[in-house]
């Protein structure tokens, strides 16, 4: 005699109880953290805290932003009476990075001008420059490009501080002694051809001392670049009469070019530098470095100075 027919339940037919189970089980979550963690941050002292601490940073934040200004009129009426005429004479070669922001560079042509020097020529490097996948045709550009009587510092092993020196080399002089135009349209050329450099005109004519106008912050991504302008900036300075190399706020920080110098104390003695050229201070910086670079007289300005 077969025995009672046991019934099978599919899958399907236990839904229903774990539907509620869930629903029953987010319900009693949510009540837990409502009356909880949830509940410490919803109470009205939190909140009221909160608040204060977002008016405190707003006060704070206020604060600062009408020092700043305050500085910056400051540093705009004084600019005449500090910069005096300390680039009497000079011609100076602008230099820009591909970060540089144009209105920097604005400003500062007009404070060389104001110190009375003058912008001899401008100049502005390319990303290529700082390409790891470039380096080595960037190195033989720049040895198959030196003129006859120029010697490039053996010791300078990155391509980049090798650029430096060589743009150093045919542009910038000492004195009244001009640099010897032999040879630089020709190695000007040849970097403005590989798409190293650019500049307007037949080539780019002589100076006695240099700007080298940067960004700001560098991306850990694009860290080549903060180092490449900052061993450019170093060979360019081993000619002339003096070098600054200026850079917006966060310049000086991680990867950005002016850390190069300031963590080298040999590149220290010889390279000014700036690091925040996105202020009028920085501005006005800029100038007063590069007169008393003129006189043997290095120095750091800006916010990042240690």
């Amino acid at each position: 005699m077969p025995g009672p027919t046991r019934r099978l339940r599919s899958p399907g037919a236990r839904r229903p109880a774990l539907f509620w189970a869930a629903v029953l089980l987010a319900f009693a979550v949510g009540v837990a953290l409502g009356g909880g963690v949830l509940a410490r941050f919803t109470t009205d002292g939190d909140l009221k805290e909160l608040r204060s601490q977002v008016d405190q940073l707003e006060r704070d934040n206020g604060a600062l932003t009408d020092r700043a200004r305050a500085a910056d009129g400051y540093a705009d009426a004084a600019a005449p009476s500090t910069l005096g005429r300390s680039l009497a004479g000079i011609p100076v070669l602008v230099v820009t990075a591909p970060s540089a922001d144009r209105g920097d560079v604005a400003q500062i042509s007009r404070r060389i001008t104001q110190a009375g020097g003058t912008v001899a020529g401008t100049l502005t490097l390319k990303d290529a420059l700082y390409a790891e996948d470039k380096a080595e045709r960037l190195r033989g550009v720049v040895d198959n490009a030196v003129p006859t009587g120029v010697t490039l510092d053996t010791g300078l092993v990155d391509p980049r501080a090798r650029a430096g020196d060589l743009l150093g080399a045919v542009l910038l002089s000492q004195g009244a002694v001009k640099p010897p135009s032999n040879g630089r349209t020709d190695a000007l050329a040849a970097l403005k051809q590989a798409g190293f450099v650019d500049f307007s005109g037949p080539t780019v004519p002589g100076a006695r001392t240099a700007v080298i106008v940067t960004g700001g912050t560098v991306p850990g991504e694009r860290a080549g670049e903060g180092q490449g302008i900052g061993r450019l900036a170093a060979g360019l300075s081993r000619h002339g009469d003096g070098a600054v190399l200026t850079g917006r706020t966060g310049s000086s920080q991680g990867a950005g070019p002016i850390v190069v110098v300031r963590q080298d104390k040999g590149l220290a003695e010889k390279l000014a530098t700036v690091d925040d050229t996105d202020t009028v201070v920085g501005q006005v910086s800029t100038a007063l470095a590069l007169g008393q670079a003129t006189r043997g007289d290095v120095r750091a300005y800006g916010t990042g100075v240690r």
